[in-house]
């Protein structure tokens, strides 16, 4: 699916990778981080999301992982094979990560 320029999985949902919360710096979101950025952008903390490049990685489980910056929070999503990280801008990173973390256990 392509829009206005934007590469997403043929899956994602429409409008994903729209609003003003997100940065357009990079394109394109791996499968395994639709329910992260979802997440992201349907909470009210989070008031920016820069997307990240994506690296090729060996086939395995997918993963979240989220790692404090003074900006908010930095998340790494690992898909079957490749790794994206994803900056969030909050002032409340830790009911980010558990609103992020639910959605992502419950995909």
């Amino acid at each position: 699916m392509k829009a206005r320029g934007i590469s997403v999985a043929h899956n994602t949902p429409r409008g994903l990778l729209k609003g003003s919360k997100l940065t357009r710096s990079h394109t394109t979101v791996i499968e395994a981080a639709i329910p992260a950025v979802s997440a992201a952008k349907e909470s009210p903390h989070v008031t920016k999301i820069v997307i990240g490049v994506i690296k090729p990685a060996k086939t395995a489980q997918p993963h979240i992982k989220f790692t404090p910056i003074q900006a908010g929070l930095r998340m790494q999503v690992r898909g079957n094979s490749a790794v994206q990280i994803f900056f969030l801008y909050t002032d409340r990173p830790d009911d980010v990560m558990r609103g992020i973390t639910e959605k992502w256990e419950a995909r």
